[in-house]
């Protein structure tokens, strides 16, 4: 087989495994279930900001100011007119990526590992095929929940929020394309952490003391002035694709990409040397 066919194989196995599991299950229904509640308090948020935020300067015109602290005038001037819901709802799939990354990812390998099914695969595929199918099995399954999180708040916003479902569309659709790369980021590295042990309960306390210690140097680099330290971070990238510039977008593809795919190839490399 070519490894194209490898890894589409691997892929849909895995998705299908991950979506049959109990695992699985349970993320999907506590995600969904948290999204409902989400839903109706970033609705409400987005309501309540319109109409009492600073009578003075007009709920734009404050969002705009607050918006500029944050990213910048010119970022904070394209996203004046947003529903404030949708932003906070941005903010909240960018801080539950990594959790569920954590959640789906670590045993994807390692499970394997310890129950030596990797085997199975081992003779039948190519190691490097595996490891990137297991990297790309982990993200959809991410960007499949975190979408439906995203569209029951789509929903909520636009019946409660009293906000166009034009814009709701628009916006929504923007703003979920920014945690798409920086979702593959955090895949990339939790698939890399996580397929260096054979324990999955190891892999999984590896997984997220390896996203803390980022966000460490993430809090480290904004007290120290050292802003290059932000960039281990992948949520750091939101700046960019929040800009409306073409030139900050790229920067952020190219930022996020290279880490997953150092991530992935690290992954693949490692793996190929490894004893099964």
């Amino acid at each position: 087989m070519s490894p194209w066919t490898e890894v589409r194989l691997v892929t849909w196995r895995e998705l299908g495994k991950s979506f049959r599991s109990v695992k699985g299950l349970v993320l999907a229904g506590l995600t969904l279930t948290g999204g409902g509640v989400a839903a109706m308090l970033l609705a409400w948020i987005n309501r309540e900001t319109r109409t009492a935020l600073s009578p003075e300067l007009g709920a734009r015109a404050t969002q705009e100011l607050v918006l500029s602290r944050m990213y910048g005038a010119t970022t904070a001037a394209s996203l004046a007119d947003a529903p404030p819901g949708l932003l906070g709802m941005l903010s909240a799939t960018l801080w539950l990526s990594p959790m569920l990354v954590a959640l789906i990812a670590f045993d994807a390998i390692s499970g394997e590992l310890q129950h030596r099914t990797v085997r199975f695969w081992a003779t039948r595929v190519r190691r490097t095929s595996y490891v990137l199918s297991k990297f790309l099995a982990a993200w959809l399954v991410v960007l499949t929940i975190t979408l439906g999180l995203n569209v029951i708040v789509w929903v909520a916003t636009s019946q409660i929020g009293a906000v166009a479902p034009a814009a709701v569309v628009r916006w929504g659709l923007r703003f979920f394309a920014v945690s798409v790369p920086i979702t593959a980021a955090w895949c990339g590295v939790g698939t890399l952490v996580g397929s260096q042990f054979r324990t999955p309960r190891v892999a999984l306390v590896a997984v997220f003391a390896t996203f803390f210690g980022m966000w460490t140097l993430y809090v480290a680099g904004g007290y120290s002035g050292q802003a290059w330290l932000a960039y281990a971070y992948p949520n750091a990238y939101d700046q960019f694709f929040l800009s409306p510039l073409p030139s900050e977008w790229a920067t952020g593809v190219a930022g996020t990409m290279a880490m997953a795919a150092g991530s992935i190839a690290s992954a693949a490399l490692l793996f190929a040397r490894r004893d099964l």
